[in-house]
């Protein structure tokens, strides 16, 4: 279809369907019918035996395929292919509703005893209405022949009167889509009305072909009368058309016999009065119908749109007219616009000289408060605050008094601030003035109070009088609050003549107000913060002497615990070399085997004691300082041989695995044989303890390493590194505690090796000692220990 579409340009071309039936005027009528019906012997006859209330499948009707017109022609070549001589001169058109015209004569009711005497020429249509295709033709010279002849087929001849093919609303919709004047169109003003034939569903066939002949209709809505609130109106149940007349033939129904009901469409897409054109377009295209039913919201049936309806709105009149009354709307509404505008103008322009009148005393009063604000927030001091914002009030509103109230309690105020005219008397220090006030008038901390003259209020003439004495003739009272606390009162007054406060004044006054109420807290805190900042400093010298009084008395302490320690050790050392001579001695001597084993126990504890108090002793001269370590050159090629040799045995022992890897040459460092043998024996011991038997220990040294000195051109040798490992994994949360006096990790000696829990704190302060490093990680089932020394 797109292929041949693009064959043609114009629009006309494309909707013309090139290819007809057509058919000779000797044609029996009934061959003609089976020709449009396509039914010849290969479409079976539907089962018609159904109850009466049983609705017939309408894909029975649907699934048939048929022809809406045939052209009658003078000479036709018969073949399989039924294609026409464009030569042959027309002589008639039939379509389907024509053959809906005979059925109504109840003539031809019944397709199989159609007899073969009644050729197609006695039912044509003779007078056919034709289009001549040319350039000067196109699509709307069609839609204007549609509308004038009221016909739904046109036959295109050529120049020379020979057939080019027939035009259809339905071929010029879909070719023609103007969807944006279809978009300003809406379905009330082309529904049809007056042609649109209703009838109820128990109607019959023959019946509805009658009526579509009578009334010179297409199609007819079937309707039931439903009650909605007080009124009774018709509701549309289903369409039937002139194709759907024409299957049900085809399909050799008795038409008088059978119900409208069972063979009408009911799945219908109804259409609202204000929709679109463009709507109802798009709804015959997804519903492949050529009408509409046309419902109010109540879904009374309100008329129909078909094919044709669609396509007047196109008609060149009618656009002309729309176009018209289009171009009269834009002239109307300039005109009125232009009024419009120039009265608008007038007003604009007053507006804006009101504006700017309002907004240029707004600035002035913005550069007040700003300016006020400034220097109230520039200042710390609450005196200077006050005054400040009393003086710019009395200055910037021309007042004769302004005085500024601190509120102590609901009967105690106090004036804290005034700024007066020379030809006013002060109220600074007068207490019946405030007095005066404060029980003339109840105060609100959110109430602002304007009094243009004095002798215009309620109040009693005691009152009046008191405050005409006080040469006060007007007031305006903002309060000043904080935390929803009443502080204080502003009362800005005047004594020359009375004074109708504006709103912009009052504005004013209540928006300095609020900056106020922030200084004077902000003041307020920082007179808090300098006295807590006194007491503070008192504290911190009372705490001070404190600590250094505590200081001194641990330092104290630390002595006494040390010479307490050292005088502890040597006094067990005593007893317990003793113990292990008397030890030695009874072993010279036999004894019995339970004996032998008993002297063992407490030979081994003695040693373990012993061990116990050198390693305190130890620590503690370390952790004290008091000795220094003398340090000489060791070659670690000849000397580590000799340390390593005691530990291989011990090894042995338990079936274990040492592991050496170190450099043939090893360098000379400075350092002390017994500190560094001692770190060593201690780091390969708790290996030793710590290792399962037939377990693996590595012990390794680096000391390749070379880096580029930052002070110094020349190249210095990189510290050396003695690295001891064993599979025994220690958690990370113990890892920070294990250089810790006493500490041991739980559960980490199932071999029950035992051990004083010093063996690691006094390795640390013996490698700080000799001015190195000693770091530890865990991971992966192995515990690594690496000492970092200076070459």
């Amino acid at each position: 279809m797109v292929a041949q579409s693009s064959m043609y340009s114009s629009p006309l071309q494309q909707a013309i369907d090139r290819h007809p039936l057509t058919v000779t005027p000797e044609t029996p009528l009934v061959d003609v019918l089976k020709l449009m019906s396509k039914l010849h012997n290969s479409c079976a006859l539907p089962n018609l035996n159904t109850s009466e209330n049983e609705q017939l499948d309408p894909s029975i009707l649907s699934n048939q395929e048929t022809v809406t017109s045939v052209l009658v022609v003078k000479n036709i070549p018969v073949d399989q292919e039924q294609k026409y001589n464009s030569q042959s001169p027309l002589l008639g058109i039939f379509t389907a509703s024509d053959l809906v015209k005979l059925i109504a004569t109840d003539r031809f009711n019944n397709l199989q005893n159609l007899s073969e005497d009644v050729h197609i020429s006695e039912v044509m249509t003779s007078n056919v209405i034709t289009l001549k295709e040319s350039d000067d033709q196109d699509l709307f010279t069609a839609l204007s022949l549609f509308r004038k002849h009221k016909v739904s087929h046109l036959p295109v001849l050529d120049s020379k009167g020979e057939i080019v093919g027939v035009v259809t609303p339905e071929k010029i919709r879909q070719v023609l889509q103007p969807s944006n004047i279809l978009r300003l169109r809406r379905v009330n003003e082309v529904k049809n009305d007056s042609v649109t034939v209703t009838i109820p569903g128990t109607a019959s066939l023959l019946k509805v072909s009658q009526l579509m002949a009578e009334n010179k209709v297409n199609s007819v809505i079937i309707t039931q009368k439903k009650k909605v609130q007080t009124q009774s109106i018709e509701k549309p149940l289903g369409i039937i058309a002139n194709d759907d007349i024409a299957q049900a033939y085809f399909l050799d129904m008795d038409l008088g016999k059978i119900p409208v009901k069972k063979v009408m469409k009911t799945q219908m897409n109804f259409l609202q009065p204000t929709d679109s054109l463009w709507n109802a377009h798009k709804k015959m295209l997804q519903e492949q119908v050529q009408i509409l039913i046309v419902c109010s919201q109540q879904g009374e049936l309100l008329g129909t749109v078909n094919q044709t309806s669609l396509l007047q709105v196109l008609d060149p009149t009618v656009m002309f007219g729309l176009v018209r009354k289009l171009r009269a709307d834009v002239n109307q509404l300039q005109a009125e616009k232009f009024n419009l505008l120039h009265s608008r103008n007038a007003e604009l322009e007053k507006e804006v000289q009101a504006r700017t009148a309002e907004i240029q005393e707004q600035l002035e009063r913005d550069r007040l408060l700003a300016k006020i604000a400034l220097r109230i927030h520039q200042s710390l001091d609450l005196n200077e605050i006050i005054n400040a914002a009393v003086t710019e009030v009395q200055q910037f509103l021309k007042a004769d008094r302004v005085v500024l109230f601190q509120v102590k309690s609901p009967k105690v105020t106090k004036i804290v601030a005034e700024s007066v005219d020379r030809n006013c008397n002060s109220w600074m220090g007068d207490r019946t003035s405030s007095e005066c006030l404060m029980s003339s008038l109840k105060i609100k901390k959110n109430k602002i109070q304007a009094v243009a003259d004095i002798e215009q209020t309620d109040l009693a003439i005691e009152q009046i009088t008191s405050f005409q004495q006080k040469q006060v003739k007007s007031f305006l009272i903002v309060p000043i609050s904080q935390d929803g606390q009443l502080w204080g009162i502003m009362c800005t007054q005047e004594y020359s003549g009375i004074r109708e406060w504006q709103p912009s004044e009052i504005d004013l006054l209540q928006q300095l107000a609020t900056q106020l109420a922030i200084a004077i807290q902000q003041a307020q805190l920082y007179q808090q913060v300098q006295t807590l900042n006194t007491d503070l400093e008192r504290q911190v010298k009372e705490r001070t002497a404190e600590l250094e009084q505590k200081v001194k008395e641990l330092e104290q302490l630390n002595i006494l615990k040390d010479d307490f320690l050292s005088t502890v050790s040597h006094e067990l050392r005593t007893p317990l070399s003793n113990m292990k001579m008397a030890i030695h001695m009874l072993k010279v001597f036999p004894v019995s085997e339970k004996g032998q084993k008993y002297l063992n126990i407490l030979d081994t504890e003695c040693k373990r004691e012993i061990e116990l108090i050198t390693d305190l002793l130890d620590l503690q001269r370390l952790e004290a300082g008091t000795e220094s370590i003398a340090l000489d050159t060791i070659d670690l090629t000849t000397w580590l041989p000799t340390v390593m040799e005691p530990f291989k045995s011990r090894v042995k022992e338990r079936q274990q695995t040492l592991k050496i890897k170190y450099p043939k040459q090893l360098p000379k460092i400075r350092s002390n044989h017994n500190s560094l043998g001692r770190i060593l024996a201690e780091l390969l011991n708790n290996a030793c303890k710590y290792t399962e038997d037939g377990g693996e220990i590595k012990f390794s040294i680096e000391c390749n390493q070379k880096k580029n000195s930052k002070k110094s051109t020349s190249e210095t040798p990189a510290p050396i590194k003695f690295i001891v490992s064993n599979p025994s994994e220690i958690s990370e949360s113990e890892l920070p505690k294990i250089f810790t006096k006493f500490y041991r990790v739980p559960n980490a000696d199932p071999w029950k090796q035992g051990g004083t829990g010093l063996g690691l704190a006094l390795l640390k302060e013996l490698v700080a000692q000799l001015h190195g490093n000693i770091l530890v990680t865990s991971s992966n089932g192995w515990t690594t220990f690496t000492v970092e020394l200076p070459v």
